[in-house]
């Protein structure tokens, strides 16, 4: 791995478990958020991430003891998977994929682009 692509947040779509992996560099350059918020822009086929708040109905709850020992924060939902094929149809049933984005400091958000997949192969 690039030393450019170190300093980028970082996600994993994992089709056959219906999973999203937030590497923990991502929740870094987030400020170490309590809650996260995602965001989907079909239009533009953009995934966004950014810290949220407690009273957030829309928001993740980070419980620091649920990040797994491979340094990521894992979300599991068959409806936003669902909705990710839609925006790309490419996302291929058993596999996963790793998506490099950009941080966005003067909004605080972490944005990644649904068509620049990085395809990691078939899921475990």
């Amino acid at each position: 791995m690039s030393q450019e692509q170190i300093a980028q947040p970082v996600i994993c779509i994992d089709r056959k478990k219906n999973r999203i992996r937030i590497h923990k560099q991502t929740l870094h350059m987030l400020g170490n958020p309590g809650y996260i918020q995602l965001l989907v822009n079909p239009t533009s086929g953009m995934l966004a991430l950014r810290g949220s708040f407690r009273g957030d109905h829309l928001a993740h709850r980070v419980k620091k003891y649920q990040i797994s020992p491979d340094n990521c924060y894992e979300i599991y939902s068959k409806n936003l998977m669902n909705a990710l094929v839609k925006i790309n149809g490419d996302l291929q049933e058993e596999h996963s994929y790793r998506i490099y984005g950009e941080m966005i400091t003067t909004v605080g958000v972490c944005r990644f682009d649904l068509h620049n997949l990085n395809n990691i192969g078939e899921s475990e």
